[in-house]
């Protein structure tokens, strides 16, 4: 998980127009990782959840920066996104080729990067 985590991170970065090197890219790396691992909040999220939060994240605000907190937020976005997705097709019915986001899943996804090596 941790090198696709970094190459998350590192397409960030340049997409924001850094020039981040890459001791900073390994620690934030580590540090996200562990806390992706380790902090409930997350717990049904995939590595590719993570890259949409990502990729969301830098083309919807107009003022980004690369640290945990930045990380943060755009994860616990994309969280509710997801959570939104999955209620309108369970909970309201509507068609899920209609739902933005919808993963059928989603709900049963418990412990995704918990499975991961964060060393």
């Amino acid at each position: 998980m941790k090198d696709k985590l970094y190459d998350i991170i590192a397409r960030t970065s340049i997409e924001l127009g850094l020039k981040t090197d890459g001791k900073t890219l390994a620690v934030l790396t580590k540090t996200f990782a562990y806390d992706l691992q380790n902090d409930n909040k997350f717990k049904r999220l995939t590595i590719e959840d993570i890259d949409d939060a990502f990729r969301l994240g830098v083309r919807n605000e107009k003022e980004s920066f690369l640290n945990i907190k930045t990380f943060y937020r755009w994860c616990l976005e994309h969280k509710s996104r997801l959570q939104y997705a999955y209620y309108e097709v369970h909970r309201y019915g509507v068609n899920p080729k209609l739902v933005p986001y919808y993963k059928p899943n989603y709900m049963n996804n418990n412990k995704q990067l918990q499975n991961g090596n964060t060393n």
